[in-house]
């Protein structure tokens, strides 16, 4: 009579909660000896059941319902170019497809947002093994053929009416810029990189700076950071009611991106604890976010985003205290984490990306400061006035592309690449000796 996903749902919130809390007693060694046990008993049956629950999802994944679909879908992204065409990820009865409509049929998807109410009729067609690898990510199943969209509407839900709200507004912030530099604000402050052209996004990836078209952690910190002096004044329930919804509303703003997933988690795990009055290790905070989400979604693994978005964090959590507090540091720790990754699935790794980051990732952190509220009083001024407020984003945004381009352009041997890694690595465990 219960939902099966309920209980499990219950079960991985009582797992992470025996993380955070254990019981008092008396005896501290008797005490230590049950917390230790009672975790260990915990951690293998969530071991197990997450096997389980896997298999089960990879099944559900690769089983999807085909054939003939008519009523009522529902948008899981925003309407994006995609080869000359419009493609949106759809609902169907519980099941994800990719819906992609090319010529004058573009028009009627043209306004669909995340959320939205789609009524179309279509055929469903599973995706083979090679494609599903790509897509498992994001739960999409298979493609629609032959659609017809009858009409659309907006979203039922209100958070997603919200989200939707803020994305027109940014849009409507921007009018008076050129394209390409409204499309990469969209980039720094909502991770939205579909309008951005693809020379821009080339750029970025091959000067190391293509985290900073993807909204992640860094975007969460900055939000909560500005905001604590307002939280300072609430009780500490409501403090960290008042957190939790901040993270959790922005991660539906950024269209439930991997990374800002990992972070939001992150951040609700730090804001539990500090609310029950235990302070959670950043490495330990980590532990649980993933081990929460990777319970919850087992297929969160093939994202390239969150894989990514782990071992960034973790390099930041691991390595950069034995480097010092600096853009640096930290810069070479995040690289350093997510080499492996990058190794295996792009070939390469730029070492300018040491250099690039230094210079664009302070001046990307100050847009995604900045622009919010300045977009949103540019929103409703005249086109002057909104020119003017949007100068100090353009030319940030501007300098932020300038560094992407001149990146690109280095081309180092990759001989000289790898030495170069070498060298950065030795220094790192010389000094980490030294310590």
């Amino acid at each position: 009579m219960v939902p099966w996903r309920v209980v499990w749902w219950a079960f991985i919130g009582v797992a992470v909660a025996t993380t955070l809390t254990t019981p008092a007693s008396r005896d501290v060694t008797l005490h230590v000896r049950r917390a230790a046990r009672k975790r260990r008993h915990m951690f293998a049956a969530l071991v197990a059941l997450t096997a389980l629950h896997g298999a089960v999802e990879w099944h559900h994944l690769t089983t999807p319902r085909t054939g003939d679909f008519s009523g009522v879908a529902l948008a899981r992204s925003d309407a994006a170019p995609r080869a000359g065409a419009l493609s949106v990820i759809v609902e169907l009865d519980g099941e994800n497809f990719r819906l992609t409509l090319h010529g004058s049929a573009r028009n009627t998807i043209r306004t669909v947002k995340m959320g939205d109410v789609v009524v179309l009729d279509a055929d469903r067609v599973a995706y083979d093994s090679r494609r599903l690898r790509f897509s498992a990510g994001r739960h999409v199943q298979g493609e629609l053929r032959n659609v017809t969209v009858h009409a659309t509407a907006p979203a039922p839900t209100p958070w997603h009416r919200a989200a939707n709200r803020i994305h027109e507004l940014v849009d409507r912030g921007a009018r008076t810029m050129h394209s390409d530099d409204a499309a990469l604000v969209r980039g720094l402050v909502l991770g939205d990189e579909s309008r951005q052209p693809s020379r821009m996004t080339e750029a970025f990836r091959d000067a190391g700076l293509g985290h900073l078209l993807a909204v992640s952690g860094q975007n969460v910190v900055l939000i909560l950071a500005a905001l604590t002096p307002m939280f300072r004044r609430f009780t500490r329930w409501w403090r960290l009611s008042a957190a939790l919804g901040v993270v959790s509303m922005f991660a539906v703003i950024t269209r439930l991106e991997s990374s800002v997933v990992r972070a939001a988690v992150m951040a609700g795990v730090v804001q539990v604890g500090y609310a029950i009055g235990r302070d959670v290790a950043p490495l330990r905070a980590l532990a649980v976010t993933v081990i929460g989400i990777v319970s919850l979604d087992p297929l969160a693994t093939w994202s390239v985003g969150f894989v990514l978005s782990v071992a960034a964090t973790a390099g930041l959590i691991a390595i950069t205290p034995h480097l010092g507090g600096s853009i640096f540091s930290a810069t070479t720790a995040a690289q350093l984490g997510v080499a492996p990754f990058v190794l295996l699935w792009f070939g390469s790794m730029p070492l300018v990306a040491l250099i690039t980051n230094v210079l664009a990732v302070p001046v990307a952190s100050l847009v995604m400061m900045i622009a919010p509220p300045l977009l949103t009083i540019a929103a409703f001024v005249p086109d002057s006035v909104s020119e003017l407020l949007g100068t100090p984003v353009v030319a940030s945004t501007r300098w932020v592309w300038w560094v992407a381009e001149l990146g690109a352009r280095v081309q180092v041997p990759a001989l000289v690449n790898g030495v170069g890694w070498v060298v950065v690595v030795l220094g790192i465990a010389w000094r980490a000796r030294r310590r």
